[in-house]
Protein backbone atom coordinates (compact mmCIF):
# COMPACT_ATOMS: atom_id res chain seq x y z
CA UNK A 1 0.00 0.00 0.00
CA UNK A 2 1.53 3.18 -1.19
CA UNK A 3 1.91 6.11 1.52
CA UNK A 4 1.18 9.95 1.48
CA UNK A 5 5.19 10.42 0.73
CA UNK A 6 5.13 7.75 -1.70
CA UNK A 7 1.93 8.88 -3.44
CA UNK A 8 3.68 12.94 -3.52
CA UNK A 9 6.98 11.60 -4.90
CA UNK A 10 5.12 8.92 -7.74
CA UNK A 11 3.10 12.79 -8.80
CA UNK A 12 6.28 14.46 -8.92
CA UNK A 13 8.04 12.26 -11.29
CA UNK A 14 4.79 12.10 -13.08
CA UNK A 15 4.94 15.81 -13.40
CA UNK A 16 8.99 16.34 -13.80
CA UNK A 17 8.29 13.43 -16.61
CA UNK A 18 5.49 15.49 -18.21
CA UNK A 19 7.62 18.65 -18.52
CA UNK A 20 10.34 16.90 -20.20
CA UNK A 21 8.59 15.65 -22.65
CA UNK A 22 6.74 18.73 -23.63
CA UNK A 23 10.16 20.98 -23.86
CA UNK A 24 11.73 18.12 -25.55
CA UNK A 25 8.99 18.45 -28.10
CA UNK A 26 9.22 21.78 -27.77
CA UNK A 27 13.02 21.76 -28.85
CA UNK A 28 12.76 19.43 -31.45
CA UNK A 29 10.37 21.17 -33.84
CA UNK A 30 12.14 21.53 -37.29
CA UNK A 31 11.91 24.69 -38.70
CA UNK A 32 10.67 23.94 -42.93
CA UNK A 33 12.07 25.28 -46.06
CA UNK A 34 8.27 25.64 -47.08
CA UNK A 35 4.89 25.58 -45.43
CA UNK A 36 2.30 27.72 -43.61
CA UNK A 37 2.82 30.69 -40.83
CA UNK A 38 0.79 32.81 -39.02
CA UNK A 39 1.22 36.46 -39.36
CA UNK A 40 -0.38 39.68 -38.84
CA UNK A 41 -1.95 41.95 -41.22
CA UNK A 42 -2.52 45.83 -40.76
CA UNK A 43 -4.80 45.73 -38.27
CA UNK A 44 -2.87 43.16 -36.13
CA UNK A 45 -5.59 40.44 -37.54
CA UNK A 46 -4.00 36.90 -37.93
CA UNK A 47 -3.60 35.81 -41.31
CA UNK A 48 -2.28 32.08 -42.42
CA UNK A 49 -0.31 32.37 -45.50
CA UNK A 50 2.18 30.39 -47.81
CA UNK A 51 5.76 30.55 -47.23
CA UNK A 52 9.44 29.36 -49.30
CA UNK A 53 12.43 29.27 -47.60
CA UNK A 54 16.15 28.65 -48.89
CA UNK A 55 17.82 27.86 -45.84
CA UNK A 56 16.00 27.86 -43.04
CA UNK A 57 15.66 24.22 -42.49
CA UNK A 58 19.85 24.90 -42.61
CA UNK A 59 20.60 28.07 -40.31
CA UNK A 60 17.23 28.38 -38.13
CA UNK A 61 17.58 25.91 -34.99
CA UNK A 62 14.10 27.02 -32.74
CA UNK A 63 10.41 27.73 -33.95
CA UNK A 64 10.86 30.61 -31.75
CA UNK A 65 13.43 32.36 -34.07
CA UNK A 66 11.78 31.50 -37.03
CA UNK A 67 9.32 33.58 -35.86
CA UNK A 68 11.27 36.22 -34.77
CA UNK A 69 12.50 36.53 -39.07
CA UNK A 70 9.07 36.23 -40.04
CA UNK A 71 7.47 39.14 -37.83
CA UNK A 72 10.33 41.43 -38.74
CA UNK A 73 9.67 40.55 -42.18
CA UNK A 74 6.05 41.36 -42.14
CA UNK A 75 6.68 44.41 -39.85
CA UNK A 76 9.31 45.78 -42.79
CA UNK A 77 7.09 45.13 -45.48
CA UNK A 78 4.16 47.14 -43.98
CA UNK A 79 6.20 50.09 -43.25
CA UNK A 80 7.09 50.30 -46.70
CA UNK A 81 3.33 51.09 -47.98
CA UNK A 82 1.64 54.49 -47.96
CA UNK A 83 -1.48 52.61 -46.26
CA UNK A 84 -0.21 50.22 -43.39
CA UNK A 85 -3.31 49.19 -42.16
CA UNK A 86 -5.16 48.04 -45.49
CA UNK A 87 -1.99 45.19 -45.63
CA UNK A 88 -3.00 41.81 -46.41
CA UNK A 89 0.34 39.74 -46.84
CA UNK A 90 -0.64 37.01 -49.23
CA UNK A 91 3.02 34.75 -49.40
CA UNK A 92 6.44 35.05 -48.67
CA UNK A 93 9.59 34.05 -50.03
CA UNK A 94 12.51 33.80 -47.65
CA UNK A 95 16.69 33.54 -47.82
CA UNK A 96 18.52 32.71 -44.83
CA UNK A 97 22.67 32.92 -45.46
CA UNK A 98 24.81 32.41 -42.60
CA UNK A 99 27.70 35.04 -42.60
CA UNK A 100 31.29 34.09 -41.79
CA UNK A 101 33.45 36.99 -43.61
CA UNK A 102 31.81 40.08 -41.99
CA UNK A 103 34.18 42.44 -40.38
CA UNK A 104 33.44 45.20 -38.15
CA UNK A 105 34.32 48.93 -39.19
CA UNK A 106 35.46 50.12 -36.15
CA UNK A 107 38.16 46.98 -35.31
CA UNK A 108 38.66 45.11 -38.09
CA UNK A 109 37.71 42.02 -36.11
CA UNK A 110 35.21 39.55 -37.60
CA UNK A 111 31.45 40.03 -36.73
CA UNK A 112 30.52 36.26 -35.22
CA UNK A 113 26.90 34.20 -35.47
CA UNK A 114 25.42 36.18 -38.03
CA UNK A 115 22.59 35.74 -40.69
CA UNK A 116 21.41 37.70 -43.80
CA UNK A 117 17.97 37.59 -44.04
CA UNK A 118 16.39 38.23 -47.68
CA UNK A 119 12.23 38.21 -47.23
CA UNK A 120 10.08 39.02 -50.52
CA UNK A 121 6.45 39.24 -49.51
CA UNK A 122 3.66 39.48 -51.21
CA UNK A 123 0.44 41.24 -50.66
CA UNK A 124 -2.60 43.47 -50.93
CA UNK A 125 -2.81 46.91 -50.03
CA UNK A 126 -4.59 50.34 -51.06
CA UNK A 127 -2.85 52.89 -53.40
CA UNK A 128 -3.07 56.70 -52.51
CA UNK A 129 -5.97 56.75 -54.97
CA UNK A 130 -8.05 53.94 -52.47
CA UNK A 131 -7.71 51.55 -55.08
CA UNK A 132 -6.65 47.54 -53.89
CA UNK A 133 -3.30 46.74 -55.83
CA UNK A 134 -1.58 43.38 -55.35
CA UNK A 135 2.00 44.30 -54.80
CA UNK A 136 6.08 42.60 -53.30
CA UNK A 137 8.45 44.07 -51.81
CA UNK A 138 11.86 42.70 -50.68
CA UNK A 139 13.60 43.56 -47.74
CA UNK A 140 16.92 42.46 -46.15
CA UNK A 141 17.96 42.22 -42.69
CA UNK A 142 20.90 41.12 -40.50
CA UNK A 143 20.06 38.65 -37.51
CA UNK A 144 23.23 38.16 -35.07
CA UNK A 145 23.19 36.08 -32.05
CA UNK A 146 19.77 34.99 -32.37
CA UNK A 147 18.05 38.82 -32.48
CA UNK A 148 17.69 41.39 -35.27
CA UNK A 149 20.48 44.01 -35.72
CA UNK A 150 21.50 46.72 -37.66
CA UNK A 151 24.97 45.68 -39.26
CA UNK A 152 24.45 48.18 -41.97
CA UNK A 153 27.01 50.99 -40.56
CA UNK A 154 29.21 48.72 -38.97
CA UNK A 155 29.89 46.30 -41.59
CA UNK A 156 33.38 46.80 -43.27
CA UNK A 157 32.41 47.29 -46.99
CA UNK A 158 35.21 46.46 -49.73
CA UNK A 159 38.19 48.67 -50.05
CA UNK A 160 38.27 51.25 -53.25
CA UNK A 161 39.16 49.91 -56.20
CA UNK A 162 39.29 51.01 -59.61
CA UNK A 163 36.47 49.69 -62.37
CA UNK A 164 37.16 50.53 -65.64
CA UNK A 165 37.08 54.25 -65.62
CA UNK A 166 34.72 54.51 -62.28
CA UNK A 167 35.54 53.24 -58.79
CA UNK A 168 34.17 50.05 -57.52
CA UNK A 169 31.65 51.79 -55.31
CA UNK A 170 29.84 55.56 -54.42
CA UNK A 171 29.53 57.40 -51.82
CA UNK A 172 26.16 57.88 -50.35
CA UNK A 173 24.73 59.65 -48.11
CA UNK A 174 21.07 59.50 -46.55
CA UNK A 175 18.87 62.70 -44.84
CA UNK A 176 15.54 63.17 -43.46
CA UNK A 177 12.54 62.71 -46.29
CA UNK A 178 14.09 60.62 -48.30
CA UNK A 179 16.89 63.06 -49.31
CA UNK A 180 20.65 61.10 -50.61
CA UNK A 181 23.66 62.35 -52.44
CA UNK A 182 25.33 59.91 -54.13
CA UNK A 183 28.63 60.76 -55.18
CA UNK A 184 30.49 59.17 -57.99
CA UNK A 185 34.00 59.64 -58.59
CA UNK A 186 35.40 59.12 -62.67
CA UNK A 187 38.90 58.13 -63.03
CA UNK A 188 39.40 60.69 -65.44
CA UNK A 189 39.11 62.87 -62.41
CA UNK A 190 35.85 64.55 -62.90
CA UNK A 191 32.75 64.29 -60.77
CA UNK A 192 29.14 62.66 -60.97
CA UNK A 193 26.83 63.60 -58.49
CA UNK A 194 23.14 62.35 -58.06
CA UNK A 195 20.60 63.69 -55.80
CA UNK A 196 17.39 64.04 -54.57
CA UNK A 197 16.92 67.40 -56.07
CA UNK A 198 14.69 67.54 -59.23
CA UNK A 199 16.09 70.23 -60.68
CA UNK A 200 20.04 71.25 -60.62
CA UNK A 201 21.45 74.37 -62.39
CA UNK A 202 25.18 75.72 -63.15
CA UNK A 203 27.03 76.66 -60.55
CA UNK A 204 25.66 74.74 -57.76
CA UNK A 205 27.44 74.29 -54.48
CA UNK A 206 28.55 71.10 -53.01
CA UNK A 207 29.34 71.31 -49.92
CA UNK A 208 31.56 68.31 -47.64
CA UNK A 209 31.72 68.80 -43.99
CA UNK A 210 34.78 66.33 -42.19
CA UNK A 211 34.50 65.36 -38.78
CA UNK A 212 37.17 67.94 -37.78
CA UNK A 213 34.62 70.30 -38.78
CA UNK A 214 36.96 71.56 -41.97
CA UNK A 215 34.83 72.02 -45.31
CA UNK A 216 35.40 71.65 -48.86
CA UNK A 217 32.89 73.08 -51.46
CA UNK A 218 33.02 72.63 -55.22
CA UNK A 219 30.57 74.58 -58.09
CA UNK A 220 29.21 72.21 -60.41
CA UNK A 221 29.74 73.42 -63.93
CA UNK A 222 26.51 71.59 -66.05
CA UNK A 223 23.64 72.98 -67.95
CA UNK A 224 20.26 73.06 -65.92
CA UNK A 225 18.71 69.85 -65.73
CA UNK A 226 15.48 68.20 -63.97
CA UNK A 227 16.94 64.57 -63.58
CA UNK A 228 19.12 65.66 -60.49
CA UNK A 229 22.37 64.79 -62.02
CA UNK A 230 25.50 67.52 -61.24
CA UNK A 231 28.83 67.40 -62.59
CA UNK A 232 31.95 69.08 -60.69
CA UNK A 233 35.31 69.48 -61.31
CA UNK A 234 38.15 67.90 -59.24
CA UNK A 235 39.33 68.57 -56.18
CA UNK A 236 42.54 71.09 -55.80
CA UNK A 237 45.82 69.99 -53.86
CA UNK A 238 44.81 71.67 -51.18
CA UNK A 239 40.71 70.34 -50.48
CA UNK A 240 42.89 66.72 -51.12
CA UNK A 241 45.27 67.41 -48.60
CA UNK A 242 42.31 68.20 -46.12
CA UNK A 243 40.30 65.41 -47.28
CA UNK A 244 43.23 62.62 -46.56
CA UNK A 245 43.36 64.33 -43.01
CA UNK A 246 39.93 63.56 -41.88
CA UNK A 247 36.98 61.49 -42.39
CA UNK A 248 33.47 62.95 -43.39
CA UNK A 249 30.63 63.58 -41.85
CA UNK A 250 28.10 65.43 -43.95
CA UNK A 251 27.26 66.40 -47.70
CA UNK A 252 25.65 69.49 -48.81
CA UNK A 253 23.75 70.27 -52.24
CA UNK A 254 22.71 73.89 -52.78
CA UNK A 255 20.76 74.69 -56.41
CA UNK A 256 18.13 77.26 -57.11
CA UNK A 257 17.64 78.52 -53.78
CA UNK A 258 17.17 74.31 -52.39
CA UNK A 259 19.38 72.61 -50.11
CA UNK A 260 19.76 68.98 -48.90
CA UNK A 261 21.83 67.60 -46.10
CA UNK A 262 22.78 64.42 -45.56
CA UNK A 263 24.57 62.23 -43.19
CA UNK A 264 27.36 59.42 -44.57
CA UNK A 265 27.24 56.48 -42.94
CA UNK A 266 30.37 55.24 -40.46
CA UNK A 267 31.55 52.83 -42.66
CA UNK A 268 31.65 54.86 -45.68
CA UNK A 269 33.13 57.85 -43.83
CA UNK A 270 36.84 57.21 -44.88
CA UNK A 271 35.96 57.23 -48.29
CA UNK A 272 37.86 60.24 -49.37
CA UNK A 273 41.35 58.65 -47.48
CA UNK A 274 40.66 55.31 -49.30
CA UNK A 275 39.98 57.31 -52.58
CA UNK A 276 43.44 59.58 -52.67
CA UNK A 277 45.37 56.40 -51.65
CA UNK A 278 44.25 54.68 -54.97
Amino acid sequence: MLTNISLIFLGTAIFLHSCKDANTEYETVKVRNQGKISVENGKGEKETIDFQCIGCEENIKTEALFEKLIEEANSLTKKALNFPLSFVPKRADLKVIKQDSLIYFDNNKKIKNVLLITAKYVYLAKNDYGNEFEGEVTNSFYMKDNKVTDLSDDIKLNNLAFDDKYINRTLNGYGKNADYIEFTPIKDESIILQSSLSCVDEGSSFQITLENNEEIELKSWNAFNCDGTSYFEWFNGSQINKLKTSRIKYLCLNSRGKSIMVSVPKNESDYFQQLFNL
